[in-house]
């Protein structure tokens, strides 16, 4: 029984001593590892910044706007073109998703992350083209974005399914995540669930997906012929068809009425087009004998900007903006993340369409109102 007992003993003190070894490997993987990032980071002599350099030809002077859909820019911001170049300097603790606007209304998107130092290259004439280096998440995307010229969409979205699933832990599969696959409305449950889990299993401690959940939860809150979901929205005296008092609006004060929720942004482009096909839809059934219930829901984050064009697009109905952007509550509850948008609700209470394509999504549904 000694004998026994002592070789008991041996097996445990092994079981310790093997458990006790692989914690002081792994310990010493992580401390090597934390140590490199940072000193990594630091060398570039600025690591609570992102750096962005731009360089194009076939541009002598001009602007871009720059914004984020992560609140790393609390506004939307410019960037001056002299001699076909520009800088621009963003304080960063975490890294950042930000989006650059052309002239011509088209984006570029840029992951930023503390410490970086980002180069933009490209032509004016051929900004589909545009080259982003100085981190694998930028050089990966532009990969990605040269891989879907002339592709369709169905084509599309296969190969940032492909990108998702090659790169788990880049922000750039989130990226992807969100505008080819939660953005679509097409997307099921389950597509957009199998790919969200993948992202999770490679990264369980990303605070970015834990926020993005509540997009990958809003698929089916925003569909056509499920009801729509409660809003409350605190209304500002001055703006649209407000009023000179602070009002709250419901979804109940829209029980058996017909109703359009566009959501906008002075910012981006097809947005004053939303706000005329909402004033047509409704001057063209006032002619027909029925009424509709407009809501404008701007994205703004600059109250100037959004008052100008609110006033230049004539809103006499009720208009809300919290200037928080795409950081909005209910756009985050909701999943909006395409501008313009809208959703028409039957007098039942039931969405009868919904998306950011109006001839494609809306005019259909409008149509046998």
């Amino acid at each position: 029984m000694k004998n026994e007992e002592f070789a008991t003993a041996q097996e445990a003190r092994s079981a310790i001593g093997n458990k006790v070894f692989r914690a002081i490997v792994n310990f010493s993987f992580f401390i090597f590892h934390f140590s490199f990032s940072v000193a990594l980071i630091s060398c570039t002599g600025h690591p609570r910044e992102v750096r962005l350099k731009g360089n194009f030809e076939h541009l002598d002077q001009g602007e871009f706007l720059i914004f984020s859909t992560d609140e790393a820019l609390d506004r939307l911001d410019t960037l001056l073109i002299q001699d076909g170049t520009f800088s621009y300097t963003l304080p960063a603790i975490q890294p950042a998703t930000l989006h650059i606007l052309y002239p011509n209304q088209s984006e570029l998107v840029v992951f930023a992350t503390p410490g970086a130092d980002i180069l933009i290259k490209g032509d004016a004439q051929n900004l589909s083209e545009v080259k982003v280096s100085g981190s694998e998440e930028n050089e990966r995307y532009t990969e990605f974005r040269q891989d879907i010229i002339g592709k369709s969409a169905a084509e599309t979205k296969s190969i940032a399914r492909d990108y998702i699933l090659g790169n788990p832990m880049l922000s750039m599969s989130q990226y992807l995540l969100t505008t080819y696959f939660l953005c679509d409305t097409a997307t099921t449950v389950r597509e957009a669930t199998e790919l969200y889990d993948s992202l999770c299993r490679a990264c369980p401690e990303d605070l970015a997906l834990s926020r993005l959940a509540t997009h990958v939860r809003a698929i089916d809150q925003i569909r056509v012929g499920r009801p729509l979901p409660d809003f409350a929205l605190t209304l500002t005296p001055g703006h649209g068809g407000n009023g000179e008092e602070e009002q709250i609006i419901r979804r109940d004060d829209y029980k058996g009425k017909l109703l359009l929720i566009a959501f906008w942004a002075s910012w981006k482009s097809g947005s004053q087009s939303a706000l005329y096909r909402s004033r047509r839809l409704r001057r063209e059934l006032k002619g027909k004998g029925t009424d509709i219930s407009l809501i404008s829901y701007s994205l703004d984050a600059d109250e100037k900007q959004f008052t100008r064009l609110e006033k230049a697009d004539s809103i006499d109905f009720p208009s809300y903006c919290d200037f928080l952007s795409l950081s909005s509550p209910l756009v985050q509850k909701w999943g909006i993340r395409e501008l313009p948008y809208f959703i028409l609700v039957t007098p039942d209470g039931r969405i009868a369409a919904a998306g950011s394509d109006w001839i494609k999504d809306i005019n259909d549904a409008a149509s046998k109102l």
